[in-house]
């Protein structure tokens, strides 16, 4: 497996949710590998794709290819794990895991791409990764 950067780097470094297949190559860079397969690195890719795309309206992105700022991406990752959490098992605060709150969105609804997201754009919105986590 060639290694690719994770997705949920920056927000499993600053400890807005967790993987346990996150492996730290380079804190100091936010750059992180996974020590899983292609397929669970693929569906970390899907599923902040569809968070991006849930979430144009609400961020102010107009079309699918706008370079997105920092902000823009830690609420799309982060707020959107944070809010799909809340959906699923009404769970507000604890650390999301990414890969747990796939499986259960999968569980619940299908397959991801089936989540109600127009549940989780609040979440999106009002997230700010300047709040002090433990």
């Amino acid at each position: 497996m060639i290694k690719t950067l994770c997705p949920f780097s920056k927000p499993i470094i600053g400890n807005w949710c967790q993987c346990q297949y996150a492996n730290l190559d380079e804190r100091c860079a936010g750059k992180m590998t996974c020590l899983k397969s292609d397929q669970y690195l693929a569906g970390c890719y899907d599923l902040v794709d569809v968070l991006k795309e849930q979430s144009r309206f609400i961020l102010g992105i107009s079309h699918a290819e706008q370079a997105l700022t920092h902000m823009q991406l830690m609420k799309i990752r982060c707020g959107g794990l944070l809010g799909m959490q809340r959906v699923i098992s009404g769970e507000v605060g604890v650390i999301p895991d990414v890969l747990n709150v796939m499986h259960q969105a999968e569980v619940k609804y299908g397959d991801v791409l089936t989540f109600p997201f127009n549940e989780v754009v609040r979440d999106i919105k009002e997230f700010s990764h300047r709040k002090k986590r433990d």
